[in-house]
């Protein structure tokens, strides 16, 4: 599968498209050796990373816990001053329904294994590390440097996020808001963000690798009007696969080669 790397041209101002070819102009895909996506900056890599009604808005608090995992049959342990979140083998509840709700400090639990075993925690073989943002609102909150693998983050809103430099491998954000977020250099392999809102978004220098835009199950398309794909890191089919979302607008149309 031929990889390819977006690489970022100065964004001062949007530019009008006179002309599909003049604006490809400002593309240039690099490979490194043995097909690896490159960038200016950065290789791509692909890292092993019900709910009330009521949206809960973030408040800044204390953790609830933290987790020393492993995986081949280790159970999920949690530290934390209050009952355990959930027993060996059972998922923890929402984290709209745990103490303190949607905190900054909630991204936190579980960290690191879902960092190190994202695909289990997203595949549901590691339950205990399961983190739950269902109805979460955390507008405007700086996440830069998060990890967010595995989690399931479907009908949670991040409008106006400083999400950089994180970690997001593996995640459901199915009908999830991102409107005017900023998500440069953060790594959303394998993120599903079908039927989302992605309005005014940055993904500079974001992997994007086998990540979907689709359709959500009630058939609403990933809005993707307005959002930045310069320096995005993603291979030619996957940009083809966004090319088939049809609120990509003239100049990510543009940006992303799409015929």
């Amino acid at each position: 599968l031929e990889m390819v790397g977006i690489a970022a041209a100065p964004r001062a101002t949007r530019p009008a498209l006179r002309s599909t070819s003049s604006t490809r102009a400002r593309c240039s895909f690099v490979k490194s050796d043995g097909g690896a996506v490159s960038s200016n900056r950065r290789v791509a890599e692909s890292r092993s990373t019900s709910s009330k009604k009521t949206r809960r808005s973030f408040v800044p608090g204390d953790a609830s816990g933290s987790v020393f995992g492993a995986i081949a049959g280790v159970a999920v342990f949690l530290a934390s001053p209050s009952p355990s979140l959930s027993e060996p083998g059972q998922r923890p509840p929402p984290v709209a329904e745990m103490p303190g709700g949607c905190t900054l400090d909630a991204l936190d639990l579980f960290k690191d294994t879902r960092a190190k075993f994202s695909l289990e925690v997203g595949t549901g073989a590691l339950p205990e590390a399961v983190l739950d943002l269902a109805t979460c609102d955390y507008s405007g909150a700086n996440m830069d440097g998060k990890v967010l693998s595995g989690v399931i983050a479907s009908n949670a809103t991040f409008d106006d996020v400083s999400f950089t430099g994180g970690e997001m491998s593996r995640a459901k954000a199915v009908d999830s808001s991102w409107k005017g977020a900023n998500l440069s250099s953060t790594n959303f392999y394998e993120v599903n963000f079908a039927g989302s809102d992605l309005r005014g978004a940055n993904f500079d220098n974001a992997i994007l690798t086998n990540a979907r835009f689709g359709k959500d199950a009630k058939g609403k398309w990933a809005d993707l009007d307005g959002v930045n794909w310069d320096g995005a890191l993603l291979s030619s089919s996957d940009a083809q696969r966004v090319c088939e979302n049809p609120t990509v607008d003239e100049y990510g149309r543009a940006i992303l080669g799409c015929r």
